[in-house]
């Protein structure tokens, strides 16, 4: 008479934190937004960011202000052509033709630097207090570096771009009682093959 053999209880599903495979399910790499000092910074086309998170920004890096409380957005968008084959229905290969990586955010703060972002021309050097600038039709494009850096706990997050023009703005809404935005989109321009740099370690 055969033994009878006890079958093996089902296995339990992976604790939180447990690590399955080369990641786990790890709660501290879950992070919010929250900015880390100013948190959003320009400075000349092709100004390199800080070597790291503990690296503080310094010049040519300066503040651009308040932004409206929505916060930054990193957008990315791509056209693809997709490859058919004479013999099937379905795409054997999707090719990336474009890809756009965009910085939007909504200026609060009116001063040179932010309304020549926003007309996209020329920084302005007030006079007696006084910002009179031109927005021409025959002027080039602006070109920034910008950088957005975010922290939770000793957790920081940094996106940046070396070089990068505005590509789209918002209306001007004048209204009483509410600040006057300045919503700006700004895309990441090739530097030597590098799009955008992004940097995700300890901030102290």
């Amino acid at each position: 008479m055969a033994s009878a053999t006890a079958e093996a209880p089902p296995a339990a599903p992976p604790a939180p934190g447990l690590l399955v495979g080369t990641f786990a399910m790890d709660p501290a790499q879950v992070q919010t937004g929250q900015n880390n000092g100013p948190g959003l910074w320009v400075a000349p086309a092709g100004t390199p960011l800080p070597a790291d998170c503990k690296t503080a920004f310094a010049t040519p890096w300066s503040i651009l202000g308040y932004i409206s409380d929505d916060g930054p957005t990193i957008g990315q968008s791509a056209d693809s052509n997709e490859i058919v084959p004479w013999q099937s229905m379905v795409p054997i290969r999707t090719v990336i033709t474009k890809r756009q990586i965009t910085l939007k955010f909504t200026l609060w703060q009116l001063n040179e630097q932010t309304l020549a972002m926003y007309f996209d021309v020329p920084v302005p050097t007030p006079t007696a207090g006084l910002i009179d600038m031109q927005v021409r039709s025959d002027q080039p494009q602006q070109l920034h570096a910008l950088a957005v850096d975010t922290v939770d706990g000793t957790n920081a997050l940094r996106i940046g771009f070396t070089r990068a023009s505005l590509s789209d703005a918002g209306d001007m809404a004048i209204k009483r009682g509410e600040a006057v935005p300045l919503e700006c989109t700004l895309s990441a321009l090739d530097d030597a093959g590098v799009i955008a740099h992004v940097m995700l370690g300890p901030s102290v």
